[in-house]
């Protein structure tokens, strides 16, 4: 298992380096699912809907635990960028670090790992956006941590196994905004 979360958290890494060299942004907060106890562990990922600043900014991303409760999933790589998601919970103090967070969670406890990084404005993407150019930091591991109320209840959310229809629950995130890409088997 060890060998797969590296994996992923070296792809999530690379798509959040190529997403702000390209446009200027990192992914939406996503929550990665492991099942550790199936032969293939890797179920997919759900990308956080969007959302409005404040309140709603907290339940979307609560919101994020409920899919992974439903299949009772026994691992969680939640990611999130720091500045964004501070910003968007409209916390106090104005100068957030920058960096993209990894949080490897199972059921009775969590790892956090730090990936800082400075930013340098680049040229205009796509869209006519500038882009970002990342200067990547010493990355840093936490166990334990204290969480932002939000990620602590996604993996409250999580924690509490729901007997519901994963077809139903599937349905009424993606009406909601939620993006899926599950594996396919």
């Amino acid at each position: 298992m060890p060998d797969l979360v590296g994996t992923l958290s070296d792809v999530v890494l690379g798509t959040s380096d190529e997403l702000l060299r390209s446009h200027g942004a990192c992914p939406r907060p996503q929550v990665h699912i492991l099942a550790e106890d199936m032969e293939q562990p890797y179920v997919g990922f759900v990308t956080c809907r969007p959302f409005y600043r404040g309140a709603d900014a907290a339940s979307a991303l609560a919101g994020l635990g409920l899919f992974p409760s439903v299949l009772m999933a026994t691992r969680l790589l939640v990611v999130w960028e720091e500045r964004d998601l501070r910003t968007a919970l409209e916390l106090p103090g104005g100068s957030f670090g920058t960096g993209v967070v990894i949080l490897d969670a199972g059921l009775d406890g969590h790892t956090l790992n730090w990936h800082p990084f400075d930013i340098e404005v680049g040229g205009a993407g796509p869209h006519g956006t500038s882009t970002v150019v990342p200067h990547w930091r010493t990355p840093a591991r936490y166990e334990n941590a204290q969480l932002l109320t939000p990620v602590a209840a996604l993996l409250d959310v999580w924690r509490e196994f729901r007997h519901e229809d994963i077809q139903e629950t599937a349905i009424g995130l993606q009406q909601a905004g939620y993006e899926f890409d599950m594996v396919k088997r």
